[in-house]
């Protein structure tokens, strides 16, 4: 059985997954963490991301957007990714009520915590999430048909607990094939150069993240073009339609500067979440309020 059809068991998942995958806004939600901030009346506490990353600088931009349109006060707090994010907006004992998740993430997650589906709502869309896979240019391993056909192959992913490491066990239970990959947990900025050695840690690294971000994995691959590709993904496997005519995964052509041609590759929507039985009426009305009306001034497409 895969992910999603364990996902799909019940039919309140049925219910979750239309509005994910739909962008339906809903009630917000709320929950929180971190002893420095235990205790504080904070308004409402949002995890986002990285410091400094895309997730992060999305939150720094609702928190001014929140305090000066609607008078809501927010606190950014920073994590390691969807997974943890969360884990801590349904942490009961947690004080985090909003979280910025993957989509992939958040099926993953649910399908293992179905009793926490009663808590979440949907409150928008925060942009595509994308797929770069790094091979060194002499790899055999240009296509993900390539991937499957190959033998022991090892994949480097930053993190166990990152929302990438999520993104490859879904791909996983959209293409079976790939639970042969091997994956690597660790710096794989630290093993780019490895992948054209001789005896390399790793045969492709990971990363995934908004189109125009820069991460150091793929900085690197387009400043050494001679020296790097970029696996092709494009089984339609992972683009298929579910139930409802809607699909997690989209094929997308990114054109990136310094890439001869475009990549092609799978992107997934990022979320903004909330705990609903962590939010007052005042602010799940305030958060309404900055969704319907602010909300480009939060989702910058640069």
């Amino acid at each position: 059985m895969t992910l999603l059809n364990h996902f799909m068991d019940s039919r309140r998942a049925f219910t979750f997954l239309l509005c994910l995958v739909g962008w339906c806004t809903l009630p917000a939600t709320a929950e929180q963490e971190s002893e420095d901030i235990a205790g504080v009346d904070a308004g409402v506490v949002l995890v986002s991301g990285v410091e400094g990353g895309g997730y992060w600088n999305a939150g720094t931009r609702l928190q001014s957007v929140a305090e000066r349109e609607v008078d809501l006060a927010v606190i950014n707090l920073p994590s390691s990714g969807s997974l943890e994010n969360l884990e801590l907006l349904l942490d009961r004992d947690s004080p985090v009520n909003l979280a910025f998740a993957q989509a992939d993430a958040a099926q993953y997650y649910l399908s293992r915590h179905p009793e926490d589906l009663v808590k979440v709502d949907l409150l928008e869309n925060i942009g595509q999430e994308c797929v770069f896979i790094v091979t060194g240019i002499d790899s055999k391993i240009r296509t993900d048909e390539d991937l499957l056909e190959a033998t022991d192959v090892r994949l480097g992913i930053a993190s166990r607990s990152s929302g990438m490491a999520v993104t490859f066990e879904y791909m996983v239970s959209q293409i079976p094939e790939l639970a042969d990959v091997k994956v690597t947990y660790g710096d794989t900025a630290a093993v780019m150069d490895e992948l054209n050695s001789t005896d390399p840690s790793v045969d492709a690294v990971m990363t995934v993240h908004r189109p125009r971000e820069h991460s150091s994995e793929v900085d690197h691959a387009l400043a050494n073009a001679k020296r790097f590709r970029f696996v092709e993904l494009g089984d339609e496997r992972f683009t298929e339609e579910l139930w409802n005519g809607r699909k997690v995964y989209r094929a997308m052509k990114l054109a990136l500067p310094g890439a001869d041609e475009p990549v092609k590759t799978i992107c997934v929507s990022g979320l903004l979440l909330a705990n609903k039985q962590k939010l007052s009426i005042t602010q799940r009305n305030q958060l309404s309020d900055l969704v319907s009306y602010h909300w480009m001034q939060v989702y910058a497409t640069q």
